[in-house]
């Protein structure tokens, strides 16, 4: 599967003037004030994309700029002026030093865009991204909850991250305390992806407790954010956050909320996006556990391990048992759900590709690499088994 986030080549940075026009365009666009994401998203997808989108307000009168924005509320003057020839150089001057500082941008309009993201009436016109690791965008699942975790809920979190991670699930969460750094931590700790959605710029790594997590998951993971490098923590920032974290992912898992907790806001966000909303249940008589036990009732999914999770994202049921050997027992990290699935029987090519929702070509290419290592063997009918090896009950 490709990287969530793919930049192109620093040489063809360069020269690709279109990609980069665009990115400008958006960022222009996005810093009028009065135009708000919304109106972005529909003047782009009016136009045919931000440089076009540009020119038309640029040419617009203020009556024609509402009916394009569809908005009412656009405050014209301000905008117009905002979109002078010193903003869009502002705005090359933000794409040029977020570059010198690693970051890659990828706009709304570009065909690398999460496609997830889509699903978002307000979809952020542009992300900024840092890291080496490569999360599987198809196999997204958020993990989410409050920053005052209680022991269970750490445990439960650090937990389910890690065994998502392990049959190549990838965790996203919103890299907070409690709750959202243990989930992260676990799924870094099973070699697995790991997508943490700031609610900050790049620069600012928060909570500060965090920086080891940010350490590890640009080395390993992906950080994303929808906001400028230097932007601070702010109140308003966390739920549009959240809405990124519901939107990347197939479905949202809250591990432990209060009957306030903002995770209960990327809850929210996922049944509007038709996404699966799954719930850690909790004693009765915790508060922390009013948000979880409040989802539960109006009809969440209960998880109490991550075949619960499996079963309700409508995947190949995974039996204890079937867990995939460790990387250190000789099994590439990314052949250890193939050989996870088949110890519950043989299984063809095809059978594994929609099971485990991969690419046949993938399927055959694992198959192929644990038949010349002895872990599976290729019997009749054109079916693979595993194969018990030595000191493996």
């Amino acid at each position: 599967m490709a990287p969530l986030i793919r930049e192109r080549p620093a040489g063809q940075q360069a020269s690709d003037g279109r990609g980069d026009r665009e990115l400008i365009a958006l960022i222009v666009l996005t810093r009028a004030p009065g135009l708000g994401l919304r109106s972005v998203r529909r003047l782009v997808d009016r136009c045919g994309g931000a440089v076009r989108a540009l020119r038309a307000v640029r040419a617009t009168t203020p009556g024609e700029l509402r009916e394009l924005c569809g908005s009412r509320r656009v405050p014209s003057t301000r905008t117009v002026r905002a979109l002078s020839p010193q903003a869009a150089a502002a705005a090359r001057t933000l794409l040029r030093d977020a570059r010198a500082k690693g970051l890659s941008v990828v706009g709304y309009g570009d065909p690398v865009y999460p496609e997830g993201l889509r699903d978002l009436s307000d979809p952020p016109p542009f992300l900024f991204s840092r890291g080496d690791g490569s999360p599987d965008p198809a196999r997204a699942v958020a993990v989410v909850g409050t920053r005052a975790a209680s022991s269970y809920g750490l445990r439960t979190a650090y937990s389910l991250g890690r065994e998502l991670g392990r049959w190549g699930w990838t965790v996203v969460s919103g890299m907070a305390r409690g709750i959202d750094a243990a989930a992260h931590a676990g799924a870094l700790d099973a070699d697995g992806g790991s997508i943490g959605v700031l609610g900050t710029g790049h620069d600012r790594e928060y909570p500060a407790e965090n920086r080891d997590l940010y350490r590890r998951m640009r080395a390993h993971g992906l950080l994303l954010s929808e906001f400028e490098p230097a932007t601070p923590p702010t109140r308003s920032a966390f739920p549009r956050r959240n809405r990124v974290i519901a939107a990347l992912a197939r479905g949202v898992i809250v591990v432990e909320a209060g009957g306030k907790s903002g995770a209960l806001n990327t809850a929210d966000h996922a049944l509007d996006l038709g996404r699966e909303v799954l719930a850690v249940p909790g004693r009765i008589d915790d508060p922390g556990a009013a948000g979880c036990l409040r989802l539960l009732r109006q009809g969440a999914g209960l998880v109490a391990g991550v075949q619960d999770v499996f079963d309700a994202l409508g995947c190949l049921h995974l039996a204890a048992e079937d867990a995939p050997p460790a990387a250190g027992e000789g099994v590439p990290s990314r052949d250890g759900r193939l050989l996870g699935a088949l110890a519950r029987g043989p299984r063809s090519p095809d059978e594994l590709a929609v099971g485990l929702e991969m690419p046949v070509a993938r399927v055959l290419r694992g198959l192929g690499r644990l038949e010349l290592e002895g872990w599976v063997e290729h019997r009749p009918g054109g079916v693979f088994a595993a194969v018990r090896r030595p000191g493996r009950s």
